[in-house]
Formats: C-alpha cells, sequence, structure tokens
C-alpha cells in the first residue's frame, strides 16, 4: 500500500473519531471535548498534509487521489474563529467525504511525470484542487452558520475570500489563454464551461448579502461540487 494513503487512512480514522466526539458533545456538554476536537482536526489536517505532498511524488496512485486528498488537508483543521457548538459534526463532514472519496478511488494509476509542455496544465489542476478544498472549507462553515448561526461564525470568510480571489485569477488567466490560442474567450472544453459556472457561483456567493445563509450555503455547495468534480477529471 502507498505510503500516502496510510497517512490519508489514518487521517480517515481520525476524522470519523472527532465526528463521533462532535455528535456526543452535541448531546452532552462534556469539558474539555471540544478542545479534544479540534486537536483531532489539526492533527487530522497534519496527516493529509503529509499524505498530499507524499501522493504527489507516487505516480502509482491515480491524479485524482492525490488531488482529494490536497482538498481535504486544506478543508480539515478548524478555523481560529469558530467555537465548539452543537451540531458542530458537519463541520468536519466535507473533508470527511473528501478523504473517504480518495481512499475509496479504484481507477487505475494516470500520473505522470512533470514535463515544461504540461507545467501549465498541472499548475491549473493545482489551482482548481486548492480552490476545492478552500470551498471544501467555506461549505463546512456555512454548515455550521445554518444550525448555529452565533456572532462567532459571522466573520468567517477567509475562505470564501480566498477562493473567490484564486478563482478570479484562474478563470481570467484561462480566457486570455484561450484568446490568444484559439481567438475565444472560453474555448469549447467541458472544463472550461465547469470552470465559469463553478467561478459564477462563487461570485453569486461573495457578492450577494449575508441572509438568507441557506442560500449561500447552497450556491457553495454546488462550486464546490463544481470544483471538486473538475479537480478529479482534469
Amino acid at each position: 500500500m502507498p505510503t500516502a494513503m496510510i497517512f490519508a487512512g489514518m487521517a480517515c480514522g481520525a476524522l470519523l473519531a472527532a465526528a463521533g466526539l462532535a455528535l456526543w458533545g452535541g448531546f452532552r456538554q462534556t469539558p474539555g471535548l471540544p478542545h479534544a476536537v479540534r486537536a483531532i482536526r489539526w492533527l487530522t489536517g497534519a496527516l493529509l498534509a503529509i499524505g498530499a505532498l507524499l501522493a504527489q511524488g507516487d505516480y502509482s496512485l491515480p491524479t485524482p487521489t492525490s488531488r482529494l486528498i490536497l482538498m481535504a488537508a486544506l478543508a480539515a483543521p478548524p478555523s481560529p474563529r469558530l467555537r465548539y457548538f452543537r451540531g458542530g459534526v458537519l463541520l468536519i463532514l466535507p473533508a470527511l467525504m473528501l478523504t473517504g472519496a480518495g481512499l475509496l478511488w479504484r481507477s487505475g494509476p494516470t500520473g505522470v511525470g512533470i514535463e515544461t509542455s504540461s507545467l501549465p496544465v498541472t499548475m491549473t489542476a493545482l489551482a482548481i484542487a486548492v480552490c476545492g478544498g478552500l470551498g471544501a472549507r467555506a461549505l463546512s462553515q456555512g454548515l455550521g452558520k445554518i444550525v448555529a448561526p452565533t456572532p462567532s461564525l459571522e466573520g468567517a470568510t477567509l475562505p470564501t475570500a480566498a477562493t473567490h480571489a484564486l478563482l478570479t485569477l484562474l478563470v481570467g488567466g484561462t480566457a486570455l489563454v484561450n484568446l490568444w490560442q484559439r481567438g475565444s474567450v472560453w474555448g469549447e472544453t467541458v472544463h472550461g464551461r465547469e470552470l465559469v459556472g463553478a467561478w459564477l457561483c462563487w461570485s453569486a456567493v461573495w457578492l450577494s448579502p449575508r441572509r438568507p445563509l441557506w442560500l449561500r450555503t447552497a450556491l457553495t455547495a454546488i462550486a464546490t461540487l463544481l470544483l471538486v468534480v473538475l479537480a478529479a477529471r482534469w
């Protein structure tokens, strides 16, 4: 078994433990339990980060697996602005789903060595994976806001802002390259349409008012799903 998958497996087990503790804490207020959940999430983020780094150099792994682990590594650590609250298991759910998908991916190895001609494509795929991870992080915070709309949750907009900025740079750069090489802004590829769709959803999230929270969270979920699928297929 590849070393990256071992770290991802340990991270998945830790996320399941954190989710169980968070669910238990929603019914019984146990002193010290929130700190244990936060510590486990930081440990999980470290394990996934190590697994993501190892996966980048392991060409025996399917390419989507390495990107899913990278996205999970970005989504797993807790936000310093969020406190533990009832329903906090939703904060762990996106990272857990990404990690599980990476472990269960069954396609054959598709990784290849990075050549000079493939470097722009590789950097684009990496940027999409980073956007997907930040999007999953923002999604978990959005779900948390719906369950417990407390003042401590209202200021947690950094992942949303970072994702929108990176997506804007990515879409703008891709459009300029397409215009220069093909004479059209978006080209005719499905990937380009999915990328633009994710950017439009994320722009709506960023520009829309804070209320209603369910609408922002729904748009975030759609954009994140598009980014995850795009990163797995690129």
